[in-house]
């Protein structure tokens, strides 16, 4: 006499490899639903490509100037150049200092110079310090700030 769970038994594997064939099937279908959608989302055109280790472009200098609006005649006072993206800056002062030219290189993403007005037949000039980076691609930015000579600290 037989056991009757004994002649199920290959009906019952025919069922559960069914069952594992249909859940591989739709796990498929998933990853590529979810493969063309992230192709069609991504923000580079089909069929660009960037090759390992190709250079890509340098992103633009910026620069700023951070300082006082007078400066007092006799003491020193500090400006900050601010810089992104830069590795070289030339900064000067139109007429003070002869409008020599100073370069920074390298640019650390800031750095601070000073002015030191001496000469008392400048007070009340509006001076202007300019700057300009350079960034790796030999782009460049530019700022300036203006400053005022006063006759000594209130």
């Amino acid at each position: 006499m037989s056991n009757g769970s004994d002649d199920n038994a290959p009906a019952r594997h025919n069922k559960e490899i069914w069952i594992a064939l249909i859940g591989a099937a739709a796990t498929i279908v998933v990853a590529l639903i979810t493969g063309a959608f992230g192709l069609l989302s991504s923000d580079r055109p089909s069929g660009e490509s960037t090759p390992a280790g190709a250079p890509t472009a340098a992103a633009q200098p910026a620069v700023s100037i951070e300082g006082p609006l007078s400066v007092p005649l006799g003491e020193r006072a500090y400006f900050t150049i601010i810089s992104q993206n830069a590795g070289r800056a030339e900064w000067s002062v139109g007429g003070f200092a002869d409008g020599q030219i100073f370069q920074v290189d390298p640019l650390p993403p800031s750095h601070q110079v000073w002015i030191n007005p001496t000469d008392s037949t400048r007070a009340g000039d509006v001076f202007t310090l300019a700057v300009t980076v350079f960034g790796a691609d030999g782009q460049t930015a530019s700022a300036s700030k203006q400053f005022q000579v006063t006759a000594g600290s209130p």
